[in-house]
């Protein structure tokens, strides 16, 4: 199928009707709902409960960086569970055979899906700072350059976690399990990852790696970003010079072509 819009329903049009269904069917799922706000804002919790005693004067930076560690936790795991159940479930349907007749452009299907995601994405990841910040949490007076960073690395880590999700989606063919086994890869990466990277000491060995996979390297830029005391998730040195950012924007540019690949291949191409 070629990947132009019939000019009859323009591409934005298009985008836009794939992204409201998407919402619409993650506001009808309650359980999504948890994952969203409640999922990352309990392991916050029972993290600075049980597993983090912050230094004398320090607990709110310390909260700050668990809050961020947190809220990507829980933006990972909505956005990989939306995207890839979503996916899943369209292809097991056979939803495609309609879509397939109809004048509509991937690229369309899938920056719907995209957006779609990235409205639970952020509000997860907000809701879990916000709740921090009633909690305590002191991130200071952000710049403007440090809201940059922030913004960017949310955006392109959501863009990574959806465009991996269709990959997953390939792999799961029964969309009832998708959100166990999303949650489960959320969760390996980020213990693999010492609490995406904040804890780089619970690594025996190759902790440097922390600094270059995209779950750690997102969460570290953005406590960089924000804080100034960083020592705790230190060594390696924390991710803070414009390499890194160009290599997240990496990461997401090669995963987004691939999910662009799936969906001509598995989902638009003529049976």
């Amino acid at each position: 199928m070629h990947d132009v819009a019939d000019t009859r329903v323009p591409w934005t049009t298009q985008t836009r009707t794939f992204a409201s269904r998407h919402v619409r069917q993650v506001l009808r799922n309650r359980m999504i709902l948890v994952l969203a706000v409640a999922w990352p804002v309990l392991w916050y919790f029972l993290t600075l409960a049980f597993f983090v005693e912050a230094p004398s004067g320090q607990a709110g930076g310390v909260k700050a960086g668990m809050a961020i560690t947190y809220g990507l936790l829980g933006a990972f795991t909505i956005t990989v569970a939306v995207f890839a159940g979503d996916f899943a479930r369209d292809l097991d349907g056979e939803r495609y055979r309609k879509f397939r007749a109809m004048p509509i452009s991937p690229t369309a299907d899938l920056a719907g899906r995209l957006l779609a995601g990235m409205v639970f994405g952020v509000g997860s990841y907000a809701a879990t700072l916000l709740v921090s910040i009633v909690h305590g949490a002191e991130f200071g007076r952000p710049s403007i350059g440090a809201i940059g960073v922030i913004a960017l690395t949310l955006v392109l880590f959501c863009f990574v976690a959806m465009s991996f999700a269709t990959v997953l989606a390939l792999v799961v063919t029964k969309p009832e399990h998708m959100t166990t086994i999303a949650v489960i890869g959320v969760l390996i990466a980020f213990y693999a990852t010492g609490f995406n990277g904040v804890s780089p000491q619970l690594l025996a060995d190759g902790a440097d790696m922390i600094n270059y996979l995209p779950n750690s390297l997102a969460t570290r830029m953005q406590i960089a970003a924000l804080s100034s005391d960083v020592s705790y998730m230190t060594p390696p040195e924390a991710p803070d010079s414009i390499e890194f950012v160009g290599l997240l924007a990496g990461y997401a540019a090669v995963l987004l072509a691939t999910a662009v690949l799936i969906l001509r291949r598995f989902a638009y191409a003529p049976e």
